[in-house]
C-alpha cells in the first residue's frame, strides 16, 4: 500500500477554485492545473489541496507556518507549496517536472511500454 502524501498550494486571492476563468486566464496558472491533474493520476495516494485565501482562508489559519510567514512577508510570497507540511516552493507555481522531482519516485506502476 502507498503512502499518503499531502501537497497543498496556498495561493493569493482568486475569483474561482483554479484561477483559470474570466475571458483571458492565466497561462501560468492553465498550464499548473494541468500539472496538477496529470500527477493526480500518476500517484497513488496523492491527496492535493489548493487554498485560495479568497475560499479556503481557514487553511491558512490552520497552518502556523504559513500564516507566520504571510504575516512576516506579505501575501507577494504567495503562492507557497507544500509537501507533507514541508514548504517546498515560494512566489511561483512549480512546473510539472518540479512537483514531479519533489514527489520522488512514489508514483503507479508505469503505464504499459513504461520502464520499471
Amino acid at each position: 500500500m502507498m503512502a499518503k502524501r499531502n501537497l497543498v498550494i496556498y495561493e493569493g486571492a482568486m475569483c474561482c477554485s483554479t484561477g483559470i476563468c474570466g475571458p483571458e486566464p492565466d497561462k501560468i496558472l492553465i498550464e499548473f492545473n494541468e500539472a496538477l491533474k496529470k500527477l493526480h493520476n500518476e500517484y497513488d495516494g496523492l491527496e492535493i489541496t489548493r487554498a485560495s485565501m479568497t475560499h479556503n482562508l481557514n487553511l491558512f489559519l490552520e497552518n502556523k507556518a504559513i500564516f507566520q510567514i504571510i504575516k512576516e512577508k506579505g501575501s507577494d510570497i504567495l503562492p507557497i507549496t507544500t509537501l507533507d507540511g514541508n514548504i517546498i516552493a515560494k512566489q511561483k507555481y512549480m512546473k510539472y517536472e518540479e512537483l514531479k522531482r519533489a514527489l520522488g519516485n512514489t508514483g503507479k506502476a508505469p503505464k504499459k511500454g513504461g520502464k520499471k
